[in-house]
């Protein structure tokens, strides 16, 4: 199965293991954004993406084709720090599976800082990374 995995910029290390259990089980991550193919830092304050906006427009692009390429769709939801393009991930995902029927979305995670949109009746909540490979391989 085709997987994007999101979370907030500041949890990498998490999203990166979430990852990695998808790719132990035999599943292709569509986008890994935790990883920047340029070599430069990942763009992180508000400063760096005004500085190089051509590169912040690469970057979203992107993620969005990751989520609309996925057929699964799972936000890390374990952050300390509020983030922001995780939720415009959730809402691509969440608008396209009420368009088509996919992604899955599911949130994973201590649910931090709750979003009204991880109870839409699309999301599947509370589920570890290993119950998603499960439920998705059946």
């Amino acid at each position: 199965m085709e997987i994007f995995v999101s979370g907030q910029i500041g949890d990498v290390e998490n999203v990166r293991s979430v990852q990695d259990e998808f790719v132990a089980a035999g599943h292709h991550i569509t986008h890994d954004w935790t990883r920047n193919e340029t070599g430069d830092k990942m763009l992180g304050g508000r400063e760096a993406k005004f500085a190089n906006p051509q590169e912040s427009a690469r970057r979203a692009s992107l993620d969005l084709q990751g989520v609309i390429d996925s057929d699964v769709y799972v936000l890390c939801s374990d952050n300390e720090k509020v983030g922001k393009g995780m939720y415009v991930e959730l809402g691509a995902a969440l608008a396209l599976h009420d368009a088509t029927g996919s992604p899955k979305v599911y949130i994973i995670g201590e649910m931090n800082h709750a979003s009204i949109f991880y109870f839409h009746p699309s999301v599947i909540l509370g589920r570890s990374v290993q119950d998603i490979i499960n439920e998705i391989a059946t």
